[in-house]
């Protein structure tokens, strides 16, 4: 037996519980943000808060549907602070956080599995591909990481879409083969369900019509968007984080909503009493370790806050330079981008440019938009004068036409689409059909 030692070299990534903590930290949306200091005024000593510059001028949004952020018209509403109280309610990573604990996963797996229930919207869907979400080095868990969270309450969570969460709520109800096969055609078709065409659906699958009624039931009882039952009450406002916007003389600006959260910084006292404790640190060791605990969280959070607020400063700068025209004409000449390209721009890594966008809302004089609202992960339509039109600004125009459409019918996808072309825009049916959906405007079928 040949015994001997040797020397490994391995690269191993393990991120500390502070740089989970930022990683979190930095996708909150500003109310989400403002509740996260709060909360943690309650237990952490060290965290000195003191109320923000809050603004009187501050504007609120309501948000029904997908469609607000293409509203030019919406009115602002006012609302005071204590209109603005936060609410208690259980948010969807709390209830995620609590069910990744008592996960078999390895530590690598539940980091994983922490970010990315963290990085999910309001209605629990991923806001953008795995690569952007995770830090580089995560490659070998991210789809463990994954599949644990879609294995979570709510059932549906951590899926790409609707669709997509529908199927992976239908694995969970333990049908036969056959009747799981079906009802996944019809998560495909949906359209014709909402117009109530039976007829059609069972010649479609090759089932009578009472079979298809019946298992049109069971697609019922899923729930589309898993996420929004944990959305709080404030939630369905939004609070813009920047305002770019012309002043009197025409010149565009950049307004920092961030001024109106709390002032955060050590508590001087508790930093000296940290201090002092350390001069006998044997007779104050756990003392020590407690204090250091919580300033370790509280520099946590300062650090995050500084770091957003100097990120979202330079996406603003960039925004300005590369849509201009949009800022200052309008939603038609919006100009296709990715975010790929600003991280690119800023120097920043792709998961870092995607939790600054995802929750983070623009004022501007042509309403109020998500930062990812800027962004599309489809090239540009080439226009007849060569020049490109984004994805976002295609939909913007489809849903124009729609509401203006002069006719006694509802004009068909294939009828936008020639009416684009008019335009000099060459946007195929389908994709017009694909956009419409994502609108959720119905089919002219169901319009009419």
């Amino acid at each position: 037996m040949d015994n001997t030692l040797s020397l490994t070299l391995k690269q191993q990534l393990k991120l500390s519980q502070m740089q989970i903590q930022k990683l979190e930290m930095l996708g909150l949306s500003y109310d989400e943000l403002e509740a996260a200091i709060r909360k943690e005024e309650e237990s952490n000593p060290f965290l000195d808060v003191k109320a923000g510059r809050y603004s009187a001028e501050s504007t609120w949004r309501p948000i029904d549907s997908s469609l607000d952020y293409l509203s030019n018209s919406d009115e602002d509403e006012k609302a005071g602070w204590m209109e603005r109280a936060i609410s208690s309610k259980e948010s969807l990573y709390d209830h995620l956080r609590m069910q990744i604990e008592t996960l078999k996963l390895s530590e690598k797996e539940r980091q994983a599995a922490l970010i990315i229930a963290s990085s999910l919207d309001g209605k629990g869907f991923l806001p953008t591909s795995l690569d952007n979400i995770l830090p580089s080095g995560f490659d070998d868990v991210k789809e463990s990481a994954l599949k644990a969270v879609q294995s979570l309450d709510p059932a549906g969570v951590g899926a790409s879409d609707y669709r997509e969460s529908l199927k992976i709520q239908l694995k969970g109800l333990g049908l036969q083969k056959e009747d799981e096969r079906h009802i996944s055609e019809m998560i495909d078709n949906l359209d014709l369900i909402k117009g109530g065409r039976t007829d059609i659906i069972s010649k479609k699958l090759g089932i009578d019509e009472e079979e298809a009624t019946l298992l049109i039931d069971v697609l019922k009882t899923l729930t589309p968007y898993p996420g929004e039952k944990y959305n709080t009450d404030y939630e369905s406002y939004i609070h813009p984080d920047i305002a770019i916007r012309k002043n009197t003389s025409g010149e565009l600006e950049i307004i920092d909503y961030g001024d109106n959260l709390p002032d955060v910084s050590l508590n001087a006292e508790y930093v000296n009493l940290e201090d002092e404790m350390r001069k006998d640190r044997k007779k104050n060791r756990e003392a020590i370790s407690f204090l250091k605990t919580n300033r370790d969280k509280a520099e946590a959070i300062i650090d995050s806050i500084k770091l957003r607020t100097t990120n979202l400063h330079k996406i603003a700068i960039y925004l300005v330079n590369k849509q201009r025209e949009f800022f200052d004409k309008g939603i038609s000449h919006l100009l296709p981008d990715s975010q790929q390209n600003m991280a690119s721009y800023l120097d920043l890594s792709a998961s870092t440019v995607s939790r600054l966008c995802a929750k983070k809302y623009i004022e501007t004089d042509w309403g109020t938009f998500p930062i990812s609202f800027f962004f599309s992960s489809t090239r540009g339509f080439l226009k007849d004068d060569k020049e490109e039109a984004s994805k976002n600004a295609i939909k913007a125009r489809i849903k124009e036409l729609l509401e203006n459409w002069e006719g006694a019918k509802a004009p068909s996808d294939q009828k936008i689409s020639d009416a684009l072309a008019k335009e000099g825009i060459k946007v195929a049916r389908r994709t017009v059909a694909k956009y419409r959906a994502e609108l959720a405007i119905e089919s002219s079928y169901n319009r009419n």
